[in-house]
Parts: C-alpha cells; structure tokens; sequence
C-alpha cells in the first residue's frame, strides 16, 4: 500500500510567501500547489525544514522550502527556492494560519447557553455543548463539541478549547470520617472558586480542568494543554508552559513559565516546578523543581546535562 504524502493547496508562489511572512526568499520565484512533509516527493510542492544538513536529499523540480539560512545554498543548488526563517516550523504554521479559510464562527443549535453566560464577538460554540453559571467568553474563542462549562469560568481572546473537554466541575476533594464503630463516611469538599482561563491559550480533546476549592485555577496566556490532561484544582500554569498528553497536575500545583511538561507525568498536590524546567516523559514529580532543571524517573530526579 502507498500512501499519499502530498495535499493540494490553491497555487501560491515563493514571492507571495516571503511577503506573508515578512521573510527574504533566495532563487526563483516558483509556484506550489501542493504541501507535504520534507523531503518534498512531487514537483511544486512546498515544505519546511529545520535541519542544517540537507546535502543528501534529492529535490524534485521548483520545490519551495521555509528553511534555515546555514541551508540556503545547498538547497538553491538542488533547484529549490528558500523562505529564509530562522524558526521554519512556526513561519509554515504562521503561513498556513494565513491561508487556511477562517473557521464558521457561531453557536450551533443543540448547544445549551445559559442566561448568565456571556459570548463576546465571534465566538464560536460547537454541538451538543454545555455552558451554564457565571461564564464569560472572549473574542475569538473557538469551543469545540460536547465541552461542558460549568459554574465560575473566565475565558480570555483567541482560546481554543477542542472537543469534549470539561472545565470548572468541582475539584476531587472529600472529608472522611473513619472513627471506629461506625460505618466510613466521605463528604465532598465545597468549590467555591473558578476556573480563569487567558488569552491565547488551546486546551485539548477531553480534558478535565477542575475549579478551585476557595481561590481559582489559573491557566495563564500561551498555555498548551495537550489531549486527556487533568488539571487539579488551584494549579497555576504560567505563560507559555506546555502540557502534552496524559498528564496529571495535582491540586495547588504551580507551574513556572516556559515549562514542558511531557507526556503521562504525574505531579504530586503543592509542589512547584521552575521556570523553564522540564518534566520528562512519564516523571512521577514529589518534590518541587528547580528553575531551568530537567527531571526523570520515578520518583523524579534532577537530570545533570552538562
């Protein structure tokens, strides 16, 4: 079986990308209609590429590359056109974001608003999607399918929220009564907080992000949270952190700016990781994170890289 590689586009040239991008070009001005990963397969078929070492691919005829500039003559003399980018991956996400047709903005018919939920201009609510209490919604937000927003939500500008998330249920947190001779109690704690969700952040397919018990949950602007993440009550995600898939932050938990979080780690309730610190792929973190640091392992450990 083969499979395809390639995806058609409507025909852009290398000038008219550079002039989008704000970014020089090298070589002929060639024509693409088509997009596909590097290295390209076809003929007039645009790609990126962040590697400085290209010497051995083979270029089909007037391919256009978003490349580095260490590349750029290597890539000239095989026939291809560059885009000069010293981050080619996000000037090719900048690009498409440009090109791609806007997204249907509105609120679908089986989607349930309720009367304290307020939408601010071009927002757009998917089917079968829940928003009741005291809710406000930014300019832009795009609210996927069955997402259910629930009790004191705050949604800043340009927030993505993908399908069947659920954000602002309360938080897991019970009083227990075990005294002897009498049958084991457990009442569930009062949320009384919200959740505040900033400008520019993109929450996954179903994710669960818990309001706080007496102060907020506060995802901060740039945040990335990847599928199936479960955000505990109170936690403090700062700007620009990322959080990828299967990932389970504890209640109270601060998160520094910057932070990558890697897939299916656990961080324990009140610890704090670092500005800029790493959690590496299925970490079990039980203390707090120094700033800048990369932690392993389980339990996890400070990981020397020098």
């Amino acid at each position: 079986m083969v499979f395809k590689m390639t995806t058609k586009i409507d025909p852009i040239y290398t000038e008219h990308i550079a002039e989008i991008l704000a970014l020089d070009f090298y070589g002929n001005n060639h024509m693409a209609c088509k997009v596909s990963k590097f290295p390209p397969s076809e003929n007039n078929t645009l790609s990126f590429s962040s590697s400085i070492d290209v010497e051995f691919f083979i270029f089909p005829k007037n391919s256009i590359v978003i490349a580095k500039p260490e590349v750029v003559e290597s890539l000239v003399d095989k026939g291809a056109s560059v885009v000069i980018s010293s981050e080619p991956k996000y000037d090719y996400c900048r690009l498409f974001k440009h090109l791609l047709p806007p997204p249907f903005y509105g609120v679908h018919s089986s989607a349930v608003i309720g009367n304290d939920v307020i939408l601010k201009e071009g927002v757009s609510v998917g089917a079968g999607s829940v928003l009741e209490g005291k809710i406000l919604v930014g300019e832009g937000t795009i609210i996927g399918n069955n997402v259910v927003i629930k009790n004191k939500v705050q949604i800043g500008r340009n927030v993505r929220i993908r399908h069947g998330s659920i954000i602002g249920e309360d938080a897991f947190s019970f009083g227990f009564s075990r005294k002897k001779d009498v049958k084991p109690d457990a009442i569930r704690f009062p949320s009384l907080g919200g959740v505040i969700i900033e400008d520019n952040v993109e929450i996954g397919n179903n994710c669960v992000i818990s309001r706080g018990t007496f102060g907020d949950t506060i995802l901060g602007k740039r945040v990335l949270i990847n599928d199936l993440a479960h955000i505990g009550n109170e936690v403090f995600i700062s700007e620009g952190a990322v959080v990828t898939a299967n990932t389970d932050v504890s209640s109270r938990v601060k998160i520094g700016k910057g932070c990558w979080i890697g897939q299916s780690a656990s961080i324990r309730q009140g610890h704090v990781i670092g500005d800029g610190a790493t959690v590496g792929m299925g970490a079990v973190v039980i203390t707090d994170v120094p700033d800048d640091a990369t932690v392993l392992g389980v339990p996890a450990k400070v990981k020397d890289l020098g």
